[in-house]
């Protein structure tokens, strides 16, 4: 499918051209892929739909992932702090 976008202001064209030259590539590449990267994600209104599905989580759930996610963190510091050391 071709898409032809009529009207857009000099300063985006210029700008899109920067994006795409930064990445290497055709500005009519980097438009394909942002349109992909886009299409990939939920709009607002699936967002909504499938929001109204979800069960929100309990506080004991919400708990235990702040309490994980924590312990990850620490983890991590401790790992990188010990490198400096070296």
């Amino acid at each position: 499918m071709d898409v032809n976008v009529k009207g857009l202001e000099p300063e985006v064209v210029a700008r899109l051209s920067e994006q795409a030259a930064a990445e290497g590539v055709s500005q009519q590449e980097w438009v394909r892929r942002v349109l992909r990267r886009t299409a990939a994600r939920l709009s607002p209104a699936e967002l909504l739909t499938e929001r109204a599905t979800v069960t929100p989580m309990s506080d004991a759930e919400f708990t235990k992932v702040q309490q994980r996610v924590a312990g990850r963190r620490q983890s991590s510091a401790q790992r990188l702090d010990a490198g400096r050391r070296r």
